[in-house]
């Protein structure tokens, strides 16, 4: 009787305890879209870009100091995506290439103006190239 009452008591509070340990090991994953949307002439003969762009943010104070520098963020990113030819941005693996040197340069840019770091990616929502 007395392994029956230890069993139940066992089986009533271990759930609580594994629920509790699941919520606190999960992150918010913050995400800033960055508005207006970009347009930009690309190398070449008339060729152009329209892109949304979200970001994945490590913090809350990443998203602060994205929002303070936005013109260093935004110009940053204009003179990446202005120097592309529209060949090489039209595949897959163009656009993960131009994924990876935008996470870096923003946070270049970041470390530059506001002694930070933290975008962990970078996401075209829309992509459209001409």
């Amino acid at each position: 009787m007395r392994f029956i009452s230890l069993l139940c008591g066992l089986l009533l509070f271990t759930p609580f305890v594994y629920a509790e340990e699941s919520d606190s090991t999960q992150e918010e994953v913050i995400y800033l879209p960055l508005s207006p949307q970009f347009t930009v002439n690309l190398l070449g003969d008339k060729h152009y870009l329209r892109t949304s762009i979200q970001l994945q943010l490590k913090n809350d104070d990443v998203k602060e100091a994205i929002e303070a520098n936005n013109p260093a963020i935004r110009h940053a990113l204009i003179v990446l995506l202005s120097d592309n030819y529209v060949e090489n941005i039209s595949s897959g693996t163009g656009k993960i290439e131009l994924q990876n040197k935008a996470l870096d340069a923003l946070n270049k840019t970041l470390k530059k103006y506001a002694k930070t770091e933290g975008v962990e990616a970078v996401f075209f929502t829309e992509f459209v190239s001409q």
